[in-house]
């Protein structure tokens, strides 16, 4: 029986629950939310995503006060060329770079369910603390569908599986 602790406990560490598979609104997409995520209210998507740009069409996040860790989905009216993503994810890594504090972690083209995602994984500077961002898009119908997953560095060690694990979940 001793044997079997380590085990265990390996396995409750590494483990990410998720909770409900949700469909990504206007899309065929879908991915599991993690455990305890819930939809962002609108008063608070639209406050939380004032800054510059199209807000995200939908967002789970952690609930309230502060909304602090979110799986963001936005479904743009721009057609990626067809062939290979690796020209787009080139813009795409031009249009994070300049972001204060930028630093990479990970970038390329990975294949996640029957789709093919630019990946881009990286920190920025946000207004208190760095933040984790995990970026993804992909082709869907005539537009993009860009999901995108954050997190403050203070959080990152408690929720980094769970939001891997839901980025890993897309279908």
């Amino acid at each position: 029986m001793k044997c079997l602790l380590p085990g265990l406990a390996l396995l409750l560490l590494t483990s990410s629950a998720l909770g409900a598979r949700v469909t990504v609104p206007g899309t065929s997409v879908s991915l599991a939310v993690p455990e305890g995520f819930v939809p962002m209210p609108a008063d608070i998507l639209a406050l939380k995503y004032s800054r510059g740009g199209n807000p995200p069409s939908s967002v789970y996040s952690t609930p309230g006060p502060s909304w602090a860790v979110n799986i963001a989905f936005s479904l743009r009216d721009v057609r990626l060329p067809p062939g290979s993503l690796t020209p787009a994810q080139a813009a795409l890594e031009r249009s994070v770079q300049a972001t204060p504090g930028f630093r990479w972690v990970k970038r390329g083209i990975e294949r996640v369910g029957n789709r093919e995602w630019i990946v881009l994984k990286f920190w920025v500077n946000g207004l208190d603390q760095p933040i984790y961002n995990d970026l993804r898009a992909t082709r869907e119908g005539e537009g993009t569908l860009i999901v995108s997953a954050n997190v403050t560095k203070t959080l990152y060690p408690k929720y980094v599986k769970s939001l891997d694990a839901a980025m890993s979940s897309l279908r």
